[in-house]
């Protein structure tokens, strides 16, 4: 090997090795912030605030550090969006939100930065100024922490991206529009066993969060209601759809069923959701089983009751032989 080819090959391995050196450096520092922020509690992890246009309001959120070292955070503002089906917030640019939801230039926050002490409890100011002009409805905005020495990720707040934050969920009072509907409500149409899984989505339209509170009834192929359940509570955002699941129902079932979605929406929860499938439970395999069995037992006994017949009917033509 020629010197030129020696000092190619050790720069490509000394290349290597620097970045799977920078890989585990990272790997380390992700694991040391995810150790950090599992070492905090943050209250309230949201925050929901109804307000006039040019209303003022303050309070209070406390952070306590419940692991074993000294930790320092940066504590900021930012706007959030809910762009899934899961509800899961997430972190957005600056001036990236359309100022139709956008609250981050409302909100203060005082201390920017805390340090605080095993077992210790910091309580942090938040200031929230409402423009005169602000549109009613929905407003959004997140106080972050994030700690000063690692890369910050989940945590015991609200889990937003790489951080972990207080969500505030600010209704400005005045005329709003409330629109939602039941986007999605299926299961299969025909199962062979249960339990059966039902799969709702919600879609809101309108200019504010709702919480929709709603239950699901069964009934069975009588008219009989057999299950009742209620869709779990989550705050669905405007222009953002959510999806809930409900499993019920033993492994034996039987018959035409139907589900009801009965519920309601809005500021007064006073605004309807509705829906209805039906579906059917049938073990065919087993049933298929049963009747073959059926079928079986009768043929054995049709050839019993011959066999007895032709029996009787020889012993008699016998006895008149002899006669």
């Amino acid at each position: 090997m020629n010197r030129e080819s020696h000092m190619s090959l050790v720069r490509t391995i000394t290349g290597a090795a620097l970045l799977v050196a920078a890989g585990v450096i990272f790997l380390v520092q992700q694991a040391q912030a995810q150790e950090v922020l599992r070492n905090f509690t943050v209250t309230p992890p949201t925050e929901e605030i109804t307000i006039d246009p040019g209303g003022y309001t303050e309070g209070v959120i406390k952070i306590i550090n419940d692991g074993p070292e000294v930790q320092t955070l940066d504590v900021g503002t930012q706007d959030f969006i809910v762009s899934d089906t899961n509800g899961t917030p997430n972190l957005i640019p600056p001036n990236s939100l359309s100022k139709k939801y956008s609250a981050t230039a409302w909100l203060g926050i005082n201390p920017s930065v805390i340090t605080v002490k095993p077992g210790e409890r910091k309580e942090l100011q938040y200031y929230l100024q409402v423009p005169a002009d602000a549109r009613p409805g929905g407003h959004y905005a997140a106080v972050i922490y994030t700690p000063t020495k690692t890369l910050g990720v989940k945590g015991t707040g609200a889990a937003v991206q790489t951080q972990i934050g207080t969500l505030f969920l600010i209704t400005v009072k005045g005329p709003i529009k409330e629109q939602a509907n039941v986007s999605k409500f299926t299961t299969k149409g025909f199962s062979e066993y249960g339990p059966i899984t039902l799969s709702t989505q919600i879609k809101n339209d309108g200019d504010l969060h709702i919480k929709p509170a709603a239950y699901i009834t069964i009934y069975n192929m009588f008219g009989k209601a057999s299950y009742t359940m209620p869709l779990e509570s989550h705050n669905i955002f405007p222009e953002a759809a959510r999806d809930f699941s409900n499993t019920f129902g033993k492994k034996f079932m039987f018959g035409r069923y139907k589900a009801e979605l009965v519920g309601n929406y809005g500021a007064s929860n006073n605004l309807p959701l509705t829906a209805m499938v039906t579906f059917w439970v049938f073990p065919w395999k087993i049933a298929i089983l049963i009747i073959l069995i059926i079928v079986a037992a009768v043929l054995a006994l049709l050839l019993t009751r011959k066999k007895e017949h032709d029996s009787g009917h020889t012993e008699t033509h016998t006895e008149q032989n002899t006669a």
